[in-house]
């Protein structure tokens, strides 16, 4: 500490020089009879006089900044009293052999016994750093408390200079007399609350050895940290240990009945005193009298339930007339009767004096443990929310079917959904009501319902107001001002069990949302009937009062396999169409909510609901609810998870993401087929050309329409009878007891043998069409469809894919996310501020719903697939029972109004090229790297077969198809052979010659093309790495086959474009070329990018900020433009204000700093113009010019350099880095010219990059002409 400041604070304390000195200052202290303390500024020394006594002098120097703390705290301590003589510094006891514990300040009382022990410490990370000890092992405060116990309060005190004053912090621990008995300082430390006191020593309504420290006001209140969060926990945990309360389940259920009470107390001015506190003038009674008040109150406000119970005033009110001793004894009476009983209070069981008074303690300590911290929020409060989790996951039994939503999955699944699209198109189709209505039908926890209104909240909070119709704008702004007040319209959850209302509720507090609708009452109950429901639960539809209709996204996790739950039903029969099929005993109460999820969503609806996987396969009434889901939803997307994705089970589950469609329209596509068996023509059904040809090709394979229509008619042909079907349905029909029992009937028997067989025949066709039309049905009804599957594995991979797992380490307990080096989450389910990030599986399924196909990314192709939803069921089985398989392997669905031929019948070879040994013959061999698709070959290297090589068949012929067929990334590429010379292919390559009289190989490439390589390589069988697409598959595999005037007419219209792309190709190449040399030839003096700019990282935030609104270049945003498309940004919530340090200014560059992609790592994009104020994202890295000698612009054009990229993304070995930081960048060495030069540069650049953009763009169009072509003649 600088003399200057030492001198300050002598001065601030009222030291004054000592007359004929000059570095000598002494206080007076007068109401201490003048007693005098000096400070030595020339030797350094304080002198503390004769009564205050010193254990040594290690305070009495000016050798630490602490010891001017012990100046200003004693200093404080005389004025506030305290005597000299009851005050000793650096007072010693025995710490161990080798130590010896000093305490900074001990002030004794009047009967020289401890009375206040106080720790120093210098302003911020000292004091903090201890504070935490203490919070963690009580620190050196609780090693003194054990060495003297009579000491009644601990204090850790500072104080700083700060704008020429003095100001001071303490943290006040009040003894409790019970820690007197206790034999070590760890049970101590484990007694103690972890809560300090702030005030009551050095205030001004307190005097010397009368400490009183006051009651807590609102404004008080301290927000939770992340350590708060788990060291809360853990000491209720401790609390519950120490006092033996044995219930948990209980516990917990008590703990909530307080938070309840919290959150209702804490509805007050910053200045009003809160009954939720433990006061120095308490009593047991008094304190659970307010606790009871507070209680009632929040569940008449928050839950609608009226509790019994009168307060003190309404007693007294009644007993008025009554002689003053009687009325005294009733209420004392009336006190016993209200407490000493079990409670909502009761953590123990209480029945008499003795035990309330011991669960009153543990009462106490619960609210002294939470009374500091805020509970009531008006936004999300992850760190209460954490800790929440952690009561919910070890202290809530869970049962009856019952696995609470770990809060990552409720996340996924709400990131699942394009809610923000919702939401604007029914803003664009003015709708009064445009925020959707939301419904979780088994709320539990509540998990679903809060992050479904967090979501919905950053939507509103993410819309400009400004720009919307003014109905719409006026609720947008009071929606912003006032958080999630929509929810009380929009937001329901259902929850039978009473305890997990209440957890529910407390929940939407704690997350700042405490108005949705929670309801105690059964999901399944009567929407008209119920007394529970009310609001939009109330409606029905017109044309089936069995139906609701009312919402627009369903969120839940219901239960499963409940026993003989059907009697607890009050309306079953009234409310479900599978009612009838349970018995008294029957537990698959989860069909129910299936039937229920139909009921509540309106057609376009969306739904998540967690199942278990036996809802996909099993037989009985599963097969039944999976006949709902089919006729009213389209399967969007399935998630699999396994046994570590919930904590409480072991079971496997499956997310389906649902869309409902409307009630007649698979009895539209019924009416259909029923036209068909009475007058066979083939015809459109929903949409489907040549529908009932597409359904024989896929059922019967082998068969034509023509063949299927002789089964219609009653009059099978031979190609019909000889179908392995056919024969099974023959076989069928006659192991039926039906059959078997008429054909024993004496009726039967007398008919004539053509009678007999004439009655089989008509019983055979009725139940071979029913069969039939059922599964035309089913077939018409998902042909349309597409589902993404996600796998998340299991074991390790399980874990890493979800991003978390599950603790039950002591102290530990709970949910653990899996975090990167820079704490960002690795979860691969979704990414929290970007919905549609396609590292994340969740923006597959969101697609989905907006009906957009994306290509998967490489990383994630081990668990996500996009399947027709045709390939997930089997038609050929004789019994369909619409089971849903997880375990397909992707099929190629080729959608013509042609017929689809299988290649076998349309080439004269399909063989594979055998394995040569290389050597110096004329017969080169193309390598399947070689072959790059299309009409491309690498020969940048040639290889040629051994002289004893023999040619055969395989000798390539020119118009043969060169089909990659084994290998990761090159399996499926197809490549048109049209060269000179003797060529042969290896063994990775099958060659497929057409029969010229039936096919154009040219149509057929473009038709493989049309389908896609990428497709076809998902043919391929055999573990990653190792793949391999048969001889049998390229033979099965059915392509169209049009006439061949039509195939000739798509070749030639196609061949025109490609001639026109062949010649932009190679504009393109040179464009990119002269780019390059423009940077590349330069010659000028090199300069080091840090010596020429400086940087600034960007700006973190997460889904859980609620600072401004901001708006952001993310990742995302860099694209191969040289600057971001600013219309495309997104706008997100910070913490706190935009500092002006983050934001852009033209002129600045931004590069990809992280984003565990090497493919992103190492760009750049210039900003040259702003639309509004604009900052960036964490991942990524401001450049900002401080140098006159170079252009920004031009800066920008070097850094996109491929040298630079190469730099910044591989090391000296060639692996990937990624990640790049402002040393990496710094030494950068950059080419300088002068500005003018610099500026000519550029010209030459920005026209170059004009071009290369004009030129991509008519590529990207020429490719789309291409595919409309073939999308125009074959679907």
């Amino acid at each position: 500490m600088s003399s200057l400041e030492i001198l300050t604070i002598i001065n601030l304390l009222g030291f004054k020089m000592i007359e004929g000195t000059s570095d000598i200052y002494y206080k007076n202290y007068s109401q201490h009879n003048d007693y005098v303390i000096k400070v030595d500024i020339a030797k350094e020394k304080i002198e503390y006089g004769s009564k205050i006594k010193l254990g040594d002098l290690t305070t009495s120097n000016f050798e630490s900044s602490e010891n001017f703390v012990v100046l200003e705290c004693v200093d404080r301590v005389l004025a506030k009293g305290y005597p000299p003589g009851s005050i000793s510094l650096e007072q010693k006891w025995p710490m161990g052999r080798k130590e010896k514990g000093k305490l900074d300040i001990l002030i004794t009382d009047k009967d020289n016994k401890a009375y206040l022990m106080i720790e120093c410490k210098t302003w911020g990370e000292e004091y903090e750093k201890e504070k935490k000890k203490m919070q963690r092992d009580g620190g050196q405060l609780f090693s003194y408390f054990q060495q003297d116990k009579a000491a009644q309060y601990l204090c850790l005190y500072a104080s700083r200079l700060y704008k020429g004053q003095l100001e001071f912090v303490n943290d006040i621990v009040q003894i409790d007399e019970q820690w007197k008995e206790l034999s070590n300082q760890k049970e101590i430390f484990d007694h103690w609350n972890k809560n300090f006191k702030d005030n009551g020593i050095f205030e001004d309504w307190t005097n010397a050895y009368d400490i009183e420290i006051k009651a807590l006001t609102r404004g008080r209140l301290r927000e939770l940290t992340e350590e708060d969060s788990g060291r809360i926990f853990n000491q209720f945990a401790e609390i519950l240990r120490h006092n033996v309360v044995s219930d948990k389940p209980n516990a917990f259920n008590k703990i909530f009945n307080l938070f309840l009470c919290k959150i209702v107390d804490e509805d007050r001015k910053p200045s009003e005193e809160l009954n939720f506190q433990w006061l120095e003038s308490d009593t047991d009674e008094e304190l659970q009298k307010r606790l009871s008040d507070l209680y009632k109150q929040g569940m008449k406000e928050y839950l609608t339930k009226d509790v019994t119970d009168y307060n003190d005033e309404q007693v007294a009110e009644k007993l008025y007339a009554l002689d003053p001793e009687v009325r005294e004894q009733i209420r004392d009476m009336f006190t016993r009767v209200r407490l000493h009983k079990n409670n909502e209070f009761a953590f123990k069981e209480v029945f008499d004096e003795k035990s309330f008074r011991e669960n009153a303690r543990v009462v106490r300590e619960v609210v002294e443990l939470l009374q500091p911290y805020q509970i009531r929020y008006g936004h999300k409060q992850q760190f209460l929310g954490d800790f929440f989790e952690l009561l919910l996951s070890t202290g809530i039994k869970q049962e009856a079917g019952q696995f609470f939503t770990p809060v990552p999955i409720a996340k996924f699944i709400i990131s699942s959904l394009p809610i923000r699209e919702l939401i604007e198109r029914k803003i664009n189709n003015d709708e009064t009501n445009f925020l959707p209505y939301i419904i979780d039908y088994a709320a539990g926890s509540g998990h679903f319902l809060t992050e479904a209104m967090d979501e919905v909240q950053k939507i509103i909070e993410s819309l400009d107001p400004n720009k919307q119709r003014p109905s719409v704008k006026a609720k947008l702004k009071s929606w912003r001002e006032s958080s999630f007040d929509w929810a009380y319209e929009y937001v329901y959850g259902i929850e039978a069990d009473y305890r997990l209302v209440k957890t529910a509720k407390v929940s939407c507090f704690l997350n700042g949302d405490g108005l949705a609708n929670v309801i105690h009452a059964d999901g399944l109950d009567h929407f008209q009937n119920s007394i529970d429901y009310k609001g939009k639960l109330k409606d029905v539809n017109q044309d089936d009062t069995k139906d609701n209709g009312q919402f627009d996204v369903l969120v839940a996790n219901p239960p499963y396999s409940v026993s003989a739950f059907k009697n607890t039903l009050k309306f079953g029969d009234e409310s479900f169409n599978l009612f009838n099929r349970l018995t008294d005993d029957s537990s698959e109460i989860e069909c129910l909510f299936i039937e229920r999820t139909k009921q509540l969503l309106r057609p376009g609806g969306w739904a998540g609901v967690i199942l278990p996987s036996s809802i996909l396969s099993n037989s009985g009434i599963y097969t039944d609810a999976r006949e709902m889901i089919l006729k009213y939803f389209e399967v969007k997307a399935i998630a699999e998870f396994g046994s570590n994705t919930f904590m409480a089970t072991g079971t496997n589950t499956v997310t389906l993401f649902l869309e409902r469609k409307s009630n007649n329209h698979w009895r539209k596509i019924e009416s259909a087929i029923n036209n068909f068996f009475g007058k066979p023509v083939d015809a459109t059904v929903n949409g489907i050309g040549i529908a009932f040809s597409k359904y024989v090709n896929e059922v019967f394979e082998t068969l034509e329409l023509t063949d299927y229509i002789s089964l219609v008619n009653k009059q099978p042909n031979e190609n019909m009878k000889k179908q392995e079907l056919f024969a099974d349905y023959k076989k069928w029909f006659a192991s039926l007891t039906e059959i078997k029992q008429l054909k024993e009937k004496k009726v039967f028997k007398d008919k004539t043998k053509a009678e007999q067989q004439e009655e089989l025949d008509k019983l055979f066709y009725e139940k071979v069409f029913s069969r039939e039309q059922e599964k035309m049905l089913y077939f018409f009804l998902i042909y349309p469809q597409q589902t993404v599957l996600i796998k998340v594995g299991e074991k390790q991979a399980e874990k890493d894919f979800i991003g978390y797992e599950f603790s039950n380490r002591r102290g530990h307990e709970g949910i653990k996310m899996y975090r990167d080096e820079n704490g960002i989450l690795t979860t691969k389910l979704y990414d929290d501020d970007n919905h549609i990030n396609p590292e994340k599986a969740n923006s597959y399924v969101y697609h989905s719903f907006l009906k957009k196909n994306i290509n998967i990314e490489n990383s994630l192709t081990d668990n996500i697939a996009i399947f027709n939803t045709l390939e997930l069921l089997d038609f050929k089985k004789l019994v369909f029972e619409k089971q849903i398989s997880l375990g397909v392997k992707k099929k190629v669905q080729i959608k013509s109004k042609y017929p689809l031929t299988k290649l076998a019948n349309l080439t004269t070879l399909i063989k594979r090229g055998k394995s040569a040994n290389y050597g110096k013959s004329n017969i080169q061999i193309i390598k399947s790297g070689q072959a790059r698709g299309l009409f491309e070959f690498d020969f940048s290297k040639e290889h040629f077969v051994s002289s004893e090589f023999v040619l055969d068949e395989r000798k390539l012929q020119r118009g043969d198809l060169l089909l990659n067929s084994s290998g990761v990334g090159t399996a499926g590429r197809v490549t048109f052979f049209d060269l000179e010379g003797d060529f042969v292919v290896d063994s990775h390559i099958s060659i497929l010659r057409f029969n010229k009289e039936l096919i154009d190989s040219r149509y057929a490439l473009y038709v493989f093309n049309w389908v896609g390589f990428k497709n076809l390589e998902s043919l391929a069988l055999g573990q990653s790495g190792q793949i391999e697409i048969s001889y049998e598959t390229i033979a099965n595999f059915k392509i169209p086959l049009p006439p061949k005037h039509i195939q000739e007419k798509i070749v030639k219209e196609i061949n025109t474009i490609e001639q026109k792309e062949k010649i932009l190709r190679n504009k393109l190449l040179e464009a990119n070329n002269q780019l390059n040399k423009v940077f590349s030839d330069l010659t000028y003096p090199l300069e080091k990018l840090g010596d020429l700019a400086e940087f600034k990282n960007g700006l973190n935030y997460s889904g859980n900020s609620r600072g401004d609104l901001v708006t952001i270049v993310g990742v995302k945003d860099f694209l191969e433009d040289f600057s971001p498309n600013l219309d495309k940004l997104i706008d997100v919530r910070i913490d706190g204000e935009l500092s002006d340090s983050y934001k852009l200014q033209p002129g600045d560059i931004l590069g990809v700093r992280s984003n565990g992609s090497a493919n992103l790592v190492g760009r750049f994009v210039y900003i040259d113009t702003l639309l509004k104020e604009t900052s960036y994202s964490g991942f990524t890295i401001r450049i900002r010019t401080k140098s006159e000698k170079v252009n920004s612009k031009y800066l920008c054009y070097c850094l996109r350099t491929e040298a630079v990229r190469n730099s910044l993304t591989k090391d000296p070995k060639g692996a990937n880095i990624k990640s790049v930081n402002q040393t990496m960048l710094s030494s950068i060495s950059i080419p300088l010219p002068e500005i003018s030069e610099q500026l000519e540069i550029m010209d030459k650049a920005e026209k170059l990059e004009n071009e290369i953009s004009a030129i991509e763009r008519d590529l990207d169009n020429m490719q789309n002409e291409k595919e409309q072509i073939i999308n125009e003649h074959l679907e």
